[in-house]
Protein backbone atom coordinates (compact mmCIF):
# COMPACT_ATOMS: atom_id res chain seq x y z
CA UNK A 1 0.00 0.00 0.00
CA UNK A 2 1.08 3.63 -0.08
CA UNK A 3 3.17 4.52 2.49
CA UNK A 4 3.41 8.39 3.93
CA UNK A 5 5.62 10.15 1.25
CA UNK A 6 3.62 8.46 -1.59
CA UNK A 7 0.78 10.97 -2.38
CA UNK A 8 -2.67 9.00 -2.50
CA UNK A 9 -3.43 9.95 -5.68
CA UNK A 10 -0.92 9.02 -7.37
CA UNK A 11 -0.19 6.13 -10.18
CA UNK A 12 1.16 3.81 -7.74
CA UNK A 13 -1.33 4.33 -5.07
CA UNK A 14 -4.15 3.75 -7.75
CA UNK A 15 -2.31 0.29 -9.52
CA UNK A 16 -2.01 -1.06 -5.45
CA UNK A 17 -5.57 -0.18 -4.98
CA UNK A 18 -6.94 -1.52 -8.27
CA UNK A 19 -4.89 -4.79 -7.70
CA UNK A 20 -6.61 -5.02 -3.86
CA UNK A 21 -9.72 -4.53 -5.63
CA UNK A 22 -8.95 -7.38 -8.04
CA UNK A 23 -7.61 -9.98 -5.25
CA UNK A 24 -10.89 -9.20 -3.33
CA UNK A 25 -12.93 -9.18 -5.95
CA UNK A 26 -11.64 -12.81 -7.08
CA UNK A 27 -11.71 -14.70 -3.50
CA UNK A 28 -15.39 -13.08 -3.17
CA UNK A 29 -16.40 -14.51 -6.21
CA UNK A 30 -14.67 -17.67 -5.06
CA UNK A 31 -16.62 -18.29 -1.95
CA UNK A 32 -19.99 -16.88 -2.95
CA UNK A 33 -20.18 -18.04 -6.80
CA UNK A 34 -20.99 -16.00 -9.63
CA UNK A 35 -24.45 -14.85 -8.48
CA UNK A 36 -22.86 -12.47 -6.03
CA UNK A 37 -21.24 -10.75 -9.20
CA UNK A 38 -23.67 -7.54 -9.54
CA UNK A 39 -23.20 -3.81 -9.82
CA UNK A 40 -24.29 -3.47 -6.37
CA UNK A 41 -21.40 -5.63 -4.74
CA UNK A 42 -18.93 -3.98 -7.30
CA UNK A 43 -19.56 -0.24 -6.06
CA UNK A 44 -19.27 -1.16 -2.46
CA UNK A 45 -16.23 -2.75 -2.75
CA UNK A 46 -14.31 0.23 -4.57
CA UNK A 47 -16.27 1.94 -1.91
CA UNK A 48 -15.00 -0.14 0.73
CA UNK A 49 -11.51 -0.22 -0.52
CA UNK A 50 -11.27 3.88 -1.16
CA UNK A 51 -12.42 4.29 2.55
CA UNK A 52 -10.41 2.12 3.80
CA UNK A 53 -7.40 3.60 1.95
CA UNK A 54 -8.20 7.44 3.13
CA UNK A 55 -8.40 5.94 6.77
CA UNK A 56 -5.03 5.44 7.12
CA UNK A 57 -1.89 3.94 6.00
CA UNK A 58 -2.23 0.32 6.25
CA UNK A 59 -0.71 -3.03 4.34
CA UNK A 60 -2.00 -4.57 1.05
CA UNK A 61 -3.01 -7.80 3.24
CA UNK A 62 -4.91 -5.60 5.67
CA UNK A 63 -6.50 -3.78 3.32
CA UNK A 64 -7.72 -6.58 1.46
CA UNK A 65 -8.99 -8.75 4.30
CA UNK A 66 -10.65 -5.78 5.47
CA UNK A 67 -12.59 -5.19 2.31
CA UNK A 68 -13.46 -8.92 1.77
CA UNK A 69 -14.87 -9.02 5.67
CA UNK A 70 -16.96 -6.64 4.70
CA UNK A 71 -18.49 -7.80 1.05
CA UNK A 72 -18.67 -11.60 3.30
CA UNK A 73 -21.05 -9.78 6.34
CA UNK A 74 -22.82 -8.39 3.78
CA UNK A 75 -23.26 -11.84 1.84
CA UNK A 76 -24.02 -13.63 5.47
CA UNK A 77 -26.67 -10.72 5.93
CA UNK A 78 -28.48 -11.84 2.54
CA UNK A 79 -28.86 -15.17 3.84
CA UNK A 80 -30.61 -14.43 7.17
CA UNK A 81 -33.68 -14.70 5.44
CA UNK A 82 -35.01 -12.08 3.60
CA UNK A 83 -35.76 -11.82 0.20
CA UNK A 84 -35.80 -8.53 -1.53
CA UNK A 85 -33.98 -7.68 -5.27
CA UNK A 86 -30.74 -9.76 -6.11
CA UNK A 87 -28.61 -6.94 -6.15
CA UNK A 88 -28.97 -5.36 -2.35
CA UNK A 89 -26.68 -6.46 0.43
CA UNK A 90 -29.88 -7.67 3.03
CA UNK A 91 -31.42 -9.72 0.30
CA UNK A 92 -32.21 -13.52 0.99
CA UNK A 93 -31.13 -16.43 -1.62
CA UNK A 94 -34.35 -18.33 -0.34
CA UNK A 95 -38.13 -17.83 0.04
CA UNK A 96 -38.19 -15.70 3.55
CA UNK A 97 -41.21 -18.19 4.59
CA UNK A 98 -39.08 -20.81 4.21
CA UNK A 99 -36.72 -19.32 6.82
CA UNK A 100 -39.26 -17.90 9.20
CA UNK A 101 -37.63 -14.40 7.88
CA UNK A 102 -39.49 -11.20 6.65
CA UNK A 103 -39.88 -9.77 3.41
CA UNK A 104 -38.63 -5.77 3.61
CA UNK A 105 -39.35 -2.83 1.56
CA UNK A 106 -36.28 -1.23 -0.65
CA UNK A 107 -36.38 1.31 1.33
CA UNK A 108 -35.73 -0.77 4.89
CA UNK A 109 -32.51 -2.44 3.41
CA UNK A 110 -31.04 0.43 2.44
CA UNK A 111 -31.43 1.39 5.92
CA UNK A 112 -30.22 -1.65 6.99
CA UNK A 113 -26.98 -1.42 4.46
CA UNK A 114 -26.14 1.91 5.43
CA UNK A 115 -26.28 1.21 9.14
CA UNK A 116 -24.17 -2.08 8.71
CA UNK A 117 -22.00 0.66 6.93
CA UNK A 118 -22.24 2.89 9.20
CA UNK A 119 -20.89 -0.16 12.39
CA UNK A 120 -18.11 -1.25 10.05
CA UNK A 121 -16.78 2.15 10.27
CA UNK A 122 -16.67 2.75 13.76
CA UNK A 123 -14.76 -0.42 14.19
CA UNK A 124 -11.41 -1.42 13.86
CA UNK A 125 -10.16 -2.81 10.25
CA UNK A 126 -9.85 -6.58 11.72
CA UNK A 127 -12.40 -7.50 14.25
CA UNK A 128 -13.90 -11.40 14.81
CA UNK A 129 -16.53 -12.90 12.10
CA UNK A 130 -18.87 -13.37 14.95
CA UNK A 131 -18.70 -9.99 16.02
CA UNK A 132 -19.68 -8.86 12.32
CA UNK A 133 -22.56 -11.88 12.11
CA UNK A 134 -23.92 -9.88 15.75
CA UNK A 135 -24.22 -6.84 14.27
CA UNK A 136 -25.96 -8.44 10.73
CA UNK A 137 -27.80 -9.95 12.87
CA UNK A 138 -29.04 -7.85 15.80
CA UNK A 139 -29.87 -4.91 12.51
CA UNK A 140 -31.95 -7.65 10.99
CA UNK A 141 -33.88 -7.96 14.20
CA UNK A 142 -34.33 -4.29 14.94
CA UNK A 143 -35.82 -3.99 11.38
CA UNK A 144 -37.98 -6.70 12.08
CA UNK A 145 -39.78 -5.18 15.15
CA UNK A 146 -40.31 -2.20 12.82
CA UNK A 147 -37.19 0.29 13.07
CA UNK A 148 -36.30 2.02 10.06
CA UNK A 149 -33.67 4.98 10.96
CA UNK A 150 -30.16 3.89 10.06
CA UNK A 151 -28.76 5.59 12.73
CA UNK A 152 -31.06 3.82 15.46
CA UNK A 153 -30.38 0.56 13.44
CA UNK A 154 -26.91 1.15 13.98
CA UNK A 155 -27.09 2.04 17.49
CA UNK A 156 -28.97 -1.01 18.63
CA UNK A 157 -26.55 -3.08 16.89
CA UNK A 158 -23.30 -1.51 18.30
CA UNK A 159 -25.13 -2.06 22.03
CA UNK A 160 -25.56 -5.53 21.26
CA UNK A 161 -22.20 -6.00 20.36
CA UNK A 162 -20.88 -4.01 23.60
CA UNK A 163 -23.39 -6.65 25.41
CA UNK A 164 -21.76 -9.17 24.56
CA UNK A 165 -18.54 -8.44 25.57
Amino acid sequence: MASSGTPPESDDTKAALARAFDTVWERFLGIEGDEADTVENRRRLAARIVALARSGEIERHELVEAALIHLRVLAEAARLGMRNSPDTPFAAAVHPKEQGGHAFAPETIAAMSTALDLCLDELPFRIPSDALKLLSTSILESASRGERDSDRLRLHALNALKARQ
